[in-house]
């Protein structure tokens, strides 16, 4: 069934890129997930869907002809997990909170919010065989399966992530165990890289897993962070489908943003709706 909230709620913190102060509400709904710039006048309401996905530079990005929102994607995946289909989202500017740089700080909130089941069903992401899409190296297949399972396969010339791989059944329970406290993370050669070019001014070694030369600089909350936070990624942009999901086996090697939101896509258009 369609699920919303119970209350509205609100999260708080800075942007990942901006480090300005951001303020994200969810408020119930019965109209989709869509997002709100409210410090916009004559801004409407962004649908989130794979159709309006303006640019996966640094995240995945939303637009309409009015606004646009920057990498929701951690949001849409913590509301994916707990099967939230409505909910209105306003944000007081273009970037939500990074938060603790994972999604459990947004499972929490709503968690506390209440969740309520709506009278209608949620539209099923009707699979029926085999999908694969490949571009160079990078490789992403769903096929029908007993239940609904995620696989990770990150590969990086860099010895300490060299091959990380990572497996898990998607349940609430598992999603917040497992994924929800898997932070983003990033290299530190790169991190000044874009500090020097006025971005990631809100990332920290509270938000971020930061990979050096021969050490990773931070304590880690799992071994293999860095891969279980590509599957919190790649759920939040997969979500944009809009559909429900079957029990499938869900699998990525190599992949980002971009090619996320195009299998998004192409499952969308194989969907052999009745």
């Amino acid at each position: 069934m369609r699920k919303t909230i119970q209350n509205s709620t609100v999260v708080t913190g800075i942007g990942l890129h901006t480090g300005a102060p951001s303020t994200m509400t969810f408020k119930p709904s019965q109209n989709g997930i869509t997002f709100l710039r409210t410090d916009l006048p004559g801004a409407t309401p962004i649908v989130a869907h794979v159709s309006n996905v303006g640019s996966t530079l640094r995240g995945t990005n939303l637009k309409n002809n009015t606004a646009e929102v920057w990498t929701i994607e951690h949001a849409m995946s913590a509301l994916h997990a707990l099967g939230i289909t409505d909910v209105a989202v306003e944000m007081d500017g273009p970037e939500p909170p990074v938060t603790d740089g994972a999604s459990d700080l947004y499972v929490d909130a709503l968690l506390k919010a209440g969740i309520r089941e709506l009278g209608t069903e949620q539209p099923l992401l009707n699979i029926k065989q085999k999908i694969t899409y490949t571009c160079g190296n990078i490789l992403y297949s769903a096929e029908p399966a007993d239940k609904l399972t995620f696989t990770f396969v990150y590969r990086h010339k860099h010895p300490l992530v060299a091959h990380l791989e990572y497996t898990f059944e998607f349940t609430q329970q598992n999603y917040i165990e497992q994924i929800a406290r898997a932070r983003t993370f990033g290299f530190e050669e790169e991190l000044e890289f874009l500090k020097a070019h006025g971005l990631a001014k809100g990332g920290n070694l509270e938000n971020a897993v930061i990979i050096g030369k021969d050490k990773f600089i931070n304590e880690r909350r799992f071994p293999d962070e860095p891969v279980r936070h590509k599957l919190l990624d790649l759920i939040g942009d997969i979500s944009l489908t809009g559909r429900k999901l079957p029990p499938l086996d869900i699998r990525c090697e190599c992949g980002g943003h971009k090619h996320n939101i195009i299998f998004a896509s192409i499952l969308l258009a194989n969907s052999e709706d009745k």
